[in-house]
């Protein structure tokens, strides 16, 4: 086995960067973000225009962070490159403006765009009047050699940089088109459609059944019978595929083995799923009433009912523990870890406006509250000969999830472990190291080509 072929099979670290059909995507408002360590800060985007605002997670205490340059009217927010400091948003002019975060200041990346969404590792896909797609890497634009044959209803991107696009046309279906690479469609089922963050599969849920396809190869799709699959999902890491039916049913499949690993019963019927980041929890919309059931990855039980309205992005998992949604007129955090989900802030009167959460804080902002397990890492240091530098590229409440992927790792000659937390709340962090310094680290982490970001005991959560 090779080293792509390793990560292919055993990584798929961040949540699905997924874009929908263009009214929802005008309606999001919490729209993909590029992978992070975790959720730090809350970005507060002024529909009709002005000056961007930050907010604390999971607080949602005010930052004293403040932007220069006022924003034109907004159409939506694309997505974050918290890497590069960098929120994307599209006005009504269809331009894609872009706010800096660093620099407090707003520019124009692209005019008069079509489409516009961010992949999973930030990076901004732009589509023209023409079905020209354009891909800003670190703030450069690459033009993409083919053009999209179809109109696309869906799209998204992969870790490769590929898009993959449901059109419809006179070829529809799922169209996969790289840089450097013509366009090929395959032809897919109705319903709805979920894909691993590398990109390598795609499911899609119908009354029959689930269908798997691979984007890259010539194996025949697959067909899970899970009758009235309703929605689909893969898990961030790509270990597991959730459905639910429309008769209350979760269904968890192994997405190696196709083993149905178990099925849990719902209170009542399903429409929808949504999961986090983290992989630690998963939201399911019940056919009727404002609330998302909330399912705990860990301990493999449904923990009861939040208070949710299903509008654009939300409800959202933000960070290990905290859900976003609406009551009212407010913006409200919840502590999932909570008895009753008690709730941790609130923005009061922000219905007109967007929001997008943010791996990335102010350097001269009061500190950030944070869950990190730094003593773990500390511990880990000391028996490495005092080195603590390491690339974390996953983590997860399931101890035999960590250790399985630590496993697959090390059998393609990775230098894998697992941190172990110190408190019940805190995940098993999957890292590479330990490296003598931080520039090694990144580029280890630039050479597996999937997403990772810096450790260590100083500054343990860096992307």
């Amino acid at each position: 086995m090779n080293l792509l072929q390793a990560w292919t099979a055993a990584l798929a670290l961040a949540a699905l960067a997924a874009c929908g059909k263009e009214p929802d995507l005008a309606s999001g408002n919490l729209p993909a973000v590029g992978r992070g360590p975790t959720t730090a800060t809350l970005l507060r985007v002024p529909r009709e225009g002005g000056l961007a605002r930050l907010y604390r997670v999971p607080g949602l205490d005010a930052s004293s962070w403040k932007m220069q340059d006022k924003l034109p009217p907004l159409e939506r927010v694309v997505g974050a490159d918290p890497e590069q400091g960098l929120v994307y948003c599209l006005d009504r002019k269809r331009n894609v403006v872009g706010i800096d975060l660093e620099t407090h200041r707003v520019r124009t990346y692209t005019e008069q765009v079509q489409n516009a969404f961010v992949g999973p590792d930030g990076s901004l896909f732009t589509i023209d009047t023409g079905e020209v797609v354009t891909q800003l890497v670190r703030r450069t634009p690459v033009r993409f050699r083919s053009k999209l044959q179809g109109t696309p209803q869906e799209l998204n991107a992969t870790m490769s940089g590929s898009v993959l696009a449901r059109v419809s046309g006179k070829k529809p279906g799922l169209e996969v088109l790289g840089p450097d690479q013509a366009p090929t469609t395959t032809t897919i089922a109705e319903g709805d459609m979920t894909q691993t963050l590398w990109g390598d599969l795609v499911a899609v849920a119908g009354p029959g059944g689930v269908t798997v396809y691979q984007t890259q190869g010539k194996e025949k799709p697959r067909t899970l019978d899970v009758d009235g699959a309703k929605a689909v999902m893969f898990s961030p890491s790509g270990h597991r595929l959730y459905v639910v039916r429309e008769t209350g049913t979760l269904v968890i499949f192994d997405r190696y083995s196709w083993d149905k690993l178990d099925e849990v019963d719902l209170p009542g019927p399903a429409v929808a799923l949504r999961g986090d980041l983290y992989g630690q929890w998963v939201l399911i919309r019940p056919a009727i009433g404002d609330s998302a059931w909330v399912f705990d990855v860990g301990r493999n039980h449904l923990v009861g009912a939040a208070p949710a309205r299903w509008e654009g992005g939300l409800p959202q998992v933000v960070s290990p523990n905290t859900l976003l949604t609406r009551q009212g007129d407010r913006l409200v955090a919840l502590d999932l870890g909570a008895k009753d989900f008690a709730r941790r802030g609130a923005i009061d009167e922000s219905t007109e406006d967007l929001f997008i959460p943010l791996a990335w804080h102010p350097a001269q902002d009061e500190p950030v509250p944070a869950e990190s397990d730094s003593a773990s890492l500390a511990a880990a240091a000391d028996s490495t000969r005092g080195a603590t530098v390491y690339l974390q590229v996953s983590s997860s409440q399931n101890p035999a999830w960590a250790d399985e992927l630590s496993q697959r790792l090390r059998a393609a000659g990775l230098p894998a472990s697992v941190l172990k937390p110190t408190r019940s709340d805190e995940p098993h962090r999957v890292v590479l190291g330990p490296y003598p310094t931080r520039e090694q680290a990144e580029e280890a982490g630039r050479k597996i080509g999937m997403p990772s970001f810096v450790v260590t005991t100083q500054d343990q959560a860096t992307p």
